[in-house]
């Protein structure tokens, strides 16, 4: 995903107030996780839909670690090849304290996986936690 690829996503997609996005099935991929989670215009984001872009761990990681994503409210990671990494990464995040809401449907979390973020402490505020459809 190129750059200028994921700055037009962003152009065409986010809200007016800045406060949500949906890249729905857009396939930015790891790469395209890692840039978003450097955008500087993404600091007010409440609302984040990444269904079917197949970040994996290491595209969750860099959402779970980014303080761009420090407002977020909502994150949609449906269908993205998430495993039991990628569920320490979004458990242990310092930055999604004030995720309320987390979908991970369709992923390849195990019980173990889903363990780990049920129990969470990181997340404490996090009220809703979908695993299955």
């Amino acid at each position: 995903m190129s750059s200028d690829r994921l700055d037009e996503l962003i152009r065409d997609r986010l809200s007016p107030d800045g406060q949500v996005l949906s890249l729905k099935a857009q396939f930015i991929r790891e790469v395209g996780a890692k840039a978003l989670a450097q955008k500087e215009e993404l600091r007010n984001l409440r609302t984040l839909d990444l269904t079917m872009n197949d970040i994996g761990d290491v595209g969750v990681k860099a959402i779970a670690e980014s303080e761009i994503f420090s407002n977020l409210r909502t994150l949609n990671l449906k269908s993205n090849r998430i495993g039991d990494d990628g569920a320490r990464y979004l458990a242990n995040s310092k930055t999604l304290k004030n995720l309320r809401s987390m979908q991970l449907v369709v992923n390849d979390l195990s019980e173990e996986g889903e363990k780990i973020l049920r129990n969470s402490t990181a997340l404490s505020s996090l009220s809703s936690l979908k695993f299955r459809v």
